[in-house]
């Protein structure tokens, strides 16, 4: 007797990705439960019992921290329930072929198509589909259902994803003729259409099917119901099963699995019809070999290196030959060679990809297994949000290329890669960059990474840390970002300060531009700090030392000094006499005739001569006078640019001098001259 074993037998992607998920968490917290059988195999719900992952059918039941999701899904309104509770974790481990069609059925039901489900109603796939398309939607599990349906709105076809492929073609026919406008979704997993596909091919080679898997399962039902059709057949739970009198009159036996079935139980059933002490060829008894193992294609096996060539590695993995790995077969670096990875003795992982029966020849893959290792690793990465990273391949007009490792790659867009602008990508070319997974399609393998989240989250991590540290009065380091006609932006550790011009210097500064550069290094003192709103107000020049400390030593009452016209108001002018050191002449002080505005006997700028009159250092006020400083009194301007009294008489003309800058100030004069001053 020949077994031939189907390429595509056993877990389907989806159900292997629940399987490592659950092991992985296991692992890592002793166990939780599942609601609901995970696939529908009860030696796969014993294989979870025995690593503490408990089947439970109510929430009551529940043991261990988590609560996982079943490979068929759940309703929204079932997540959601779940999901209020805090104290559990929930993990929603449905298939990704049945989360896309529970997605198809909710965007047709908000757009108030009228939706028919052709699958089992009974399926806890089909139940979840339900409670996505809401409660109008219709399921059929014949044709007969289907070709009575009436629906008097447009309409829409969808299918269980294990539902028989031909079937559900007969369906789509039944209902395009009923609904000539009706829409028609092929919504059955691909993995089931291959696995109907090759048992067609197989057929042509075998005396005999054995299909692996549990009476529940509908796509082991459906693959059952396939093969039947093409050659005899018969379904077996495990090896036990196996009736060795019936099986023993055919010459070519067929072996495949439906998706829910382990590829453990697959490899008994295999091994113990090749292990059988005898059989029948060509009418004559033979023996088996019992010493070799059986590699099933898809299964992951772990084998010793027997010798490297330029081409190929041999790979000793217990089975009847030595399996064969293709240099094609594994992800090489520019440059290097099958002999820079592998040397004999090496203990090695790879997946079975190919058995020549006839030739007894096994082909392994090696860059399979670790793409899909890392491609697994990629989705949990994105999943849980967590920071992978990878290497800069190639630069583009919108963003980078990242190489993340066997084989793998992603996209980063232009405005994700950082949270300021980059003038030109190519400085991040073969650079290792960290970043977050933030779209994920396994079908496709394609990922959109975004390195600018990372970036944010540490600003935004470094910009606490700073509002919570610095404190009003102390003296920080920071670098001048930007500047504006009204002040200089500082940074200070993550948080822009602002220096409002006023506090750039004790001297009077125009622009910030005059004084200060983007870039520049800078002490600044912390003037305010408004946490909620992330606002801090800085000063420069208060840790410069104070012109008023030396004016107190330097100058006095009566001294005579050349001082710049700096300013001038309707009541005076500034003048500064120091660098940063400004005071009043008071109008009545500017000329020994009486002065309507400033402007009449000075300009800004101009140099002047003035005595002091009075100093005030607490209140930082010193008081001049143009008029009494020695020599002369201030030359009135010249005819061509004198401002002449127009003959009426003010308050000016005749109290003029009584309005100093003193005691006898308006209210709104002494608020501007100490502003101004200061």
């Amino acid at each position: 007797m020949k077994v031939i074993t189907a390429k595509k037998a056993g877990f389907c992607s989806g159900v292997n990705r629940a399987i490592d998920r659950l092991m992985e968490k296991a692992s890592q917290t002793g166990g939780g439960s599942v609601l609901g059988a995970l696939v529908h195999n009860e030696q796969v719900v014993q294989h979870l019992a025995r690593h503490n992952i408990k089947t439970i059918e109510r929430l009551e039941d529940v043991c261990g921290s988590y609560l996982a999701i079943r490979t068929h899904g759940a309703t929204p309104q079932h997540l959601a329930a779940l999901r209020e509770n805090e104290k559990l974790e929930i993990i929603d481990l449905t298939c990704p072929r049945v989360k896309r069609v529970q997605e198809i059925a909710g965007e047709l039901a908000d757009r108030n198509i009228g939706i028919i489900i052709f699958g089992n109603r009974n399926h806890p796939e089909v139940e979840g589909l339900v409670g996505w398309a809401g409660p109008e939607a219709v399921v059929v599990a014949t044709l007969e259902e289907l070709a009575a349906l009436r629906i008097d709105k447009p309409a829409a076809l969808i299918a269980q994803t294990t539902c028989d492929p031909e079937l559900y073609g007969e369906a789509q026919n039944v209902f395009q003729d009923a609904h000539l406008d009706g829409m028609v979704y092929n919504t059955i997993c691909p993995e089931t259409r291959l696995r109907q596909d090759e048992v067609a091919t197989m057929a042509e080679r075998v005396d005999l099917f054995i299909v692996v898997g549990s009476e529940s399962s509908a796509n082991t039902m459906a693959l059952y119901a396939r093969c039947r059709k093409l050659k005899p057949a018969c379904r077996v739970n495990s090896a036990r099963e196996l009736d060795r009198s019936f099986i023993g009159r055919f010459e070519v036996v067929g072996v495949t699995a439906g998706a829910s079935t382990p590829p453990w139980i697959i490899k008994e059933v295999v091994e113990s019809m090749e292990n059988e002490n005898s059989g029948v060829k060509n009418g004559e008894q033979f023996w088996f070999d019992d010493k070799f193992k059986v590699a099933l294609v898809g299964e992951q096996v772990t084998g010793k290196v027997a010798r490297v060539t330029d081409e190929e590695v041999f790979v000793d993995i217990g089975s009847k030959s030595e399996a064969v790995l293709p240099v094609g077969e594994v992800h090489l670096e520019a440059g290097k060679t099958l002999s820079d990875l592998f040397t004999p003795e090496d203990e090695i992982e790879v997946t079975v990809i190919e058995d020549e029966e006839q030739e007894g020849k096994i082909v392994v893959s090696h860059k399979r297994l670790a793409r899909e290792k890392r491609v697994n690793s990629l989705l949990d990465a994105y999943e849980k949000g967590s920071v992978t990273e990878g290497v800069v391949k190639q630069v583009v007009n919108a963003g980078l290329v990242v190489d993340l490792g066997a084989g793998v790659e992603g996209f980063m867009p232009g405005s994700l890669v950082d949270t300021s602008y980059i003038q030109d990508f190519a400085i991040f070319k073969d650079q290792l960059l960290k970043f977050k997974v933030i779209e994920f399609d396994r079908d496709k393998t394609k990922l959109i990474l975004n390195r600018k989240v990372i970036i944010e989250a540490v600003e935004a991590k470094k910009k606490e840390e700073t509002l919570n540290a610095v404190q009003v009065g102390s003296i920080v380091s920071g670098t001048v970002k930007r500047l504006t006609k009204f002040g200089a932006f500082v940074d200070i550790g993550g948080i822009d300060g602002l220096v409002h011009v006023s506090e750039i210097s004790w001297e009077r500064v125009n622009h910030p531009g005059e004084i200060l550069k983007v870039g520049e290094q800078l002490m600044v003192e912390v003037l305010e700090v408004v946490p909620e709103k992330e606002r801090v107000s800085l000063s420069i020049r208060k840790t410069l030392p104070d012109p008023w400390l030396k004016a107190v030593d330097d100058l006095k009452s009566g001294q005579v000094i050349t001082g710049k016209v700096t300013r001038l108001t309707n009541f005076g002018a500034f003048i500064e006499i120091k660098p940063g050191l400004e005071g009043l002449a008071h109008i009545s002080q500017l000329a020994d005739f009486h002065v309507k505005h400033p402007s009449e006997v000075m300009r800004e700028n101009d140099e002047v001569e003035v005595k002091i009159l009075e100093i005030k250092p607490k209140d930082k006020r010193i008081s001049l006078s143009v008029t009494e400083a020695d020599g002369a009194a201030y030359k009135v301007m010249n005819t061509d640019t004198e401002i002449t009294n127009n003959g009426n008489v003010t308050l000016g003309d005749l109290f003029g001098n009584l309005f100093d800058n003193g005691d006898y100030a308006t209210g709104n004069e002494k608020k501007d001259a100490k502003t101004d001053s200061e």
